[in-house]
């Protein structure tokens, strides 16, 4: 196969000119020959003699390939010189479901983002653009851009911490990049579990699909009962779902119950939990402290955790706030952390909280 022989110094030059001409044989390596380099080259290049060349010889060695690392290099040569190579580089892969953002200026190609995903990531079934979370139960605006044998469904099943579960990012929000989170409960609720010396009771208003679940109810020696809800009625058939796999997964009996409901009316509405748990969890960043007041009632009069996040202004007083809520549903704080889990804006930071509390006449 022809390739151009150049010095080693030159060799980023002449790649790009060949590439930006059309005389770049794609999925072929550049190699190494003595002290130069040789680019290989594809039929429309101009022959050996010609001058273009600048006098560097034509030579003729076998072709090596050149494995691919970026998506886009499956992308046309035509369609990413018009957009000088500057496609997404940031998504997110949910299961076999990959949700992108496609830049505004380059929907006019979007099939063709998306057909080179699939070919360079084997294990994706279907690739949606991803406009963002909108509306009160904040779940993705996702449009299907291709799939892989037609099967263009968003449910997928997908594997965290050794533990799987279904999700459907189009139906209830779901985040990857929460799993961490989702260990740190679990190490939370082990500790006091520890303590107490028996299974705990949780419960969960901000379930989701239940995620959080996939790590504490499968495990009977940490709890024994789960009370899980989301006021999203989507989400319930695959929080269900989800919770009777946890459930065959246990070793032991246990309860779960799984609601659709505002959380803050649980109280109210379900009066069998009001001061049972040990373990409450506010899972809703936007306006978790704003929602504590109707949620604490949940808590057992003994030892408990409160476990939450919360978005808030990075200059905010957080603990005072939590402070004032906890003691007026006359609560003392046994123990507490506070710590900004990430940035979310260039003047708000997400928090997560936890604090061991028991009712203040407990001694």
């Amino acid at each position: 196969m022809r390739h151009l022989r150049v010095p080693s110094a030159h060799t980023s030059h002449w790649i790009h000119r060949c590439k930006s001409n059309g005389w770049y044989e794609l999925g072929r390596r550049v190699q190494n020959v003595g002290d130069d380099t040789a680019i290989p080259l594809n039929e429309s290049a101009p022959e050996a003699t010609d001058s273009i060349w600048e006098s560097h010889p034509i030579i003729e060695i076998d072709a090596s390939e050149m494995k691919i690392r970026h998506y886009w290099e499956h992308i046309p040569l035509e369609i990413r010189n018009a957009f000088d190579d500057q496609f997404p580089q940031s998504f997110e892969i949910q299961g076999d479901v990959l949700l992108v953002k496609i830049p505004e200026q380059m929907v006019e190609v979007e099939h063709e983002i998306a057909q080179a995903m699939l070919k360079q990531f084997l294990s994706v079934r279907v690739v949606c653009h991803d406009a963002g979370v909108e509306g009160e139960f904040r779940v993705r605006n996702l449009r299907v851009l291709c799939a892989r044998g037609n099967n263009d469904s968003t449910q997928t099943l997908y594997r965290e911490h050794g533990h799987e579960f279904t999700i459907d990012p189009a139906v209830a929000y779901f985040s990857m990049r929460l799993g961490t989170q989702r260990m740190r409960t679990f190490d939370a609720v082990s500790a006091l579990a520890q303590n107490k010396a028996r299974p705990l009771i949780v419960v969960d208003p901000y379930a989701g699909v239940g995620p959080s679940m996939a790590l504490l109810y499968t495990k009977a020696h940490l709890v024994s009962e789960a009370y899980v809800n989301d006021m999203n009625p989507d989400a319930l058939p695959l929080l269900k779902q989800n919770m009777d796999f946890f459930h065959s997964k246990r070793k032991h009996a246990g309860i779960y119950v799984a609601d659709c409901m505002d959380a803050r009316t649980l109280a109210r509405s379900k009066p069998e939990l009001v001061g049972c748990a040990d373990v409450l969890l506010v899972n809703l960043p936007h306006e978790s402290i704003d929602h504590l007041p109707d949620l604490l009632p949940l808590l057992s009069s003994d030892e408990s955790l409160l476990c939450g996040w919360s978005i808030q202004e990075k200059e905010a007083d957080i603990l005072e706030r939590l402070q004032s809520v906890i003691k007026a549903d006359g609560r003392t704080i046994v123990d507490w952390n506070i710590e900004e889990i990430k940035g979310f804006s260039t003047a708000k930071a997400m928090f997560r909280y936890e604090f061991v509390l028991s009712s203040a006449n407990k001694r």
